[in-house]
């Protein structure tokens, strides 16, 4: 059985459509996305690399994801108007963690959208993972400077638990 998808109060959790590949390209090309991201490949920034993945997301949302071994990838859509926000995510990193990641677009930055995602997104990991008997913190790793960043990691629940040399880690337990 696939996944579901799921909502929030104003948010849809999808996976990706094949016509998502412009979006998705241009949201990877913003600048404020490429300022956090810098260390990436050039060729995450192409279209054969975004309709990869998007191909890619639609073959995991085909069955019912292990976020043990896996990244869960959810495309985000605003409810009201249906266009495609951002993107949240949750895989397994190490031992007792699950990370998180989130990216909102920039026209949609400052509205609250990256906070009620990373909610949404936490309480479904942490549904997965009582399904399956791991007791995991999901943990987020923001750059020190990225403060809207930190701050929706705080505003969704997360504690500050280590600063490494670039890097805040929070963690949320249930």
């Amino acid at each position: 059985m696939g996944n579901a998808i799921f909502e929030s109060e104003r948010l849809v959790y999808r996976p990706y459509k094949i016509n998502d590949v412009e979006t998705l390209v241009n949201f990877r090309n913003e600048p404020s996305r490429r300022k956090w991201f810098y260390f990436q490949e050039p060729d995450i920034l192409t279209y054969k690399t975004a309709e990869k993945h998007i191909a890619d997301n639609i073959a995991l949302w085909s069955r019912s994801v292990d976020i043990l071994k896996e990244e869960a990838g959810f495309a985000i859509v605003l409810k009201t108007t249906n266009e495609l926000i951002g993107y949240v995510g949750l895989g397994k990193v190490r031992c007792n963690d699950v990370e998180i990641g989130y990216e909102i677009g920039e026209k949609f930055q400052g509205n609250g959208y990256a906070t009620e995602a990373v909610k949404a997104a936490t309480e479904w990991g942490f549904n997965k993972l009582n399904e399956v008997g791991a007791e995991m913190k999901i943990v987020c790793k923001v750059e020190h400077e990225n403060l809207p960043s930190c701050r929706v990691a705080e505003n969704a629940g997360f504690s500050l638990t280590q600063k490494e040399k670039y890097l805040s880690v929070y963690q949320l337990i249930k």
